[in-house]
């Protein structure tokens, strides 16, 4: 078929394929690309954001005192840390006492932010977290939280 063109015939489909295939490789490859490249991009600034924010409350946290204080020293621990849980929009998913002064406590899902925020309040109230572990939750930028909180001052 190709034999059968003349050569001006030739050269003007030649010239087409050339083009069409010049659209094909930039609406196929290079924008799909350079779309994904700006979307990681933004999804490593956010992270960025979060990491830093995160990092921030945990130097909040590490400077606050350690002492026990007198506002939580009433009631009993989990009911001071349920109520202060509402409070603070938190849900808590399990809340087991383990004496006076101890309870352990999950959380299905919840922003970092918010969880640190809540975490510091207790340390302010001389509420304690001994023991914490966070993994990602199945709701975006959320978390599922154990941890095991002491009433009292680190030992």
């Amino acid at each position: 078929m190709w034999g059968e063109r003349s050569p001006r015939e030739q050269w003007m489909l030649g010239v087409m394929f050339a083009l069409l295939a010049v659209v094909v490789l930039w609406l196929g490859i290079v924008r799909p690309l350079g779309a994904a490249q700006r979307s990681a991009h933004e999804a490593l600034g956010a992270a960025t954001d979060r990491n830093a924010a995160i990092r921030a409350k945990v130097k909040l946290m590490k400077s606050l005192p350690r002492g026990p204080a007198a506002t939580s020293r009433g009631a009993p621990l989990d009911q001071f840390v349920g109520q202060s849980a509402g409070e603070a929009g938190l849900t808590l998913e399990r809340a087991q006492g383990q004496g006076a002064d101890r309870m352990d406590i999950a959380i299905a899902a919840v922003r970092p932010i918010a969880l640190m925020t809540w975490l510091a309040g207790l340390e302010a109230q001389g509420v304690r977290v001994e023991t914490m572990s966070a993994r990602p939750s199945p709701t975006a930028g959320s978390v599922s939280v154990q941890a095991v909180l002491v009433r009292g001052a680190a030992q």
